[in-house]
């Protein structure tokens, strides 16, 4: 197996391999359905119990997740059953998952790293993955075994869920990020009809690869004009304790005006107001070939006083089967901190970097997000 991202293939290898371990599974004996498995990640559905906890909070190196439940959890002693009735997740809380998956990587060189799901960011949950004896969230150490827990805490809405909700989904991979990561040189050989950005017209966008060679970490930029559908530069959450519940399994099924607010721009920029959710595109547009994938960097000082992407993966093929080579843009889901900032049209707004795959991925047969612009949840009704 080549260093890189594994593809589909590579990981249904690890549900059923011709010989040796079953490294992932539901639990000893039965299989994992290969549905959850998409062209660069696992989906990681929930299993059959959860708890409330006090605060959001890490193993670290000294601790199990079960010591985080006896210490933290309101409810330690027992868990609270999650079946198929939907339950009510509230705002501002957090709350511990099982994963209703083992992940068995012992004698391995391959490790793995989560995020939320895309449609899941544009709702405003922070959502983490927790395993044993791990000082950061999110990571899956190499040579090891590990029963997978999620940490989930709306912040806007309330949601509601049920046991096989998927909120996050985790990719493996073999090798260190830094290598299997593409420098902006590296990124700047790929032939013009593999290479990842570009324009509205499909053409190639190479300037930040000429002017930084050595870094990984490509630039995307604010677009605020208008979207032609939609008739706004962005989407505001709107802030309300009387707003019903969102459950994020249910297709274009909510009316997007009762928890958003269309935003305009004016002299070519926005106010972004402190604690709350917004919804943008970027002027960049992704393109992505089969053997590589895109991760975005959540936060950086340097950008200003917000939060992006909440969701950071896409996967190999991503804006490829559009028929105009348009490509599609990356929406971002920004949340303001401390202050007032005013996003002007054109600055940069968020960071993403290329990874190698350690096999190319299959070309799908369709893509949910290839012809998305200004877009929402898919759980949202189209903007009218």
């Amino acid at each position: 197996m080549s260093a890189g991202i594994l593809c589909a293939n590579q990981v249904k290898e690890l549900i059923s391999p011709r010989t040796g371990t079953i490294r992932l599974y539901k639990s000893p004996g039965h299989p994992f359905e290969e549905s959850k498995i998409s062209l660069s990640s696992i989906e990681l559905p929930f299993g059959s119990e959860y708890w409330e906890m006090k605060g959001s909070c890490r193993t670290g190196t000294e601790y199990k997740v079960a010591d985080l439940i006896r210490k933290y959890s309101l409810h330690p002693s027992e868990p609270k059953p999650l079946g198929r009735k939907p339950v009510l997740l509230r705002k501002n809380h957090v709350y511990l998952f099982k994963a209703d998956c083992e992940l068995d990587l012992t004698g391995t060189s391959v490790q793995g790293k989560a995020t939320g799901r895309s449609s899941i960011g544009r709702l405003d949950v922070l959502v983490r993955l927790l395993v044993d004896e791990s000082n950061t969230f999110d990571f899956v150490q190499k040579d090891k075994k590990h029963q997978l827990y999620i940490e989930v805490t709306p912040i806007t809405f309330d949601l509601e869920v049920k046991k096989g909700t998927v909120l996050s989904q985790l990719r493996l991979f073999k090798g260190r990020e830094q290598d299997i990561s593409l420098t902006l040189e590296e990124l700047s050989h790929e032939e013009d009809n593999n290479y990842p950005v570009v324009n509205e017209k499909g053409e190639p966008i190479k300037i930040p690869c000429e002017e930084q060679p050595n870094d990984i970490w490509f630039p995307f930029c604010l677009d605020l004009s208008p979207d032609k559908k939609v008739g706004c530069s962005a989407f505001a959450a709107k802030k309300s304790d009387r707003l019903p519940p969102i459950n994020p399994d249910k297709k274009n099924y909510y009316d997007p005006r009762k928890y958003w607010k269309p935003i305009k721009w004016k002299d070519n920029a926005i106010l972004l107001e402190t604690d709350r959710l917004y919804i943008m595109r970027s002027k960049e547009r992704l393109r992505i070939p089969g053997h590589l994938a895109l991760e975005c960097k959540s936060y950086t000082t340097q950008m200003g006083e917000w939060r992006i992407e909440y969701a950071g993966f896409a996967h190999p093929h991503f804006g490829r089967l559009r028929s105009d080579k348009r490509g599609a843009p990356i929406i971002f889901e920004v949340r303001g901190h401390n202050v007032p900032t005013i996003l002007t049209d054109g600055i940069p707004l968020g960071n993403v970097r290329f990874l190698r795959m350690s096999q190319s991925a299959k070309k799908p047969k369709k893509s949910t997000y290839d012809k998305q612009e200004l877009t929402l949840s898919k759980c949202f009704k189209a903007w009218a």
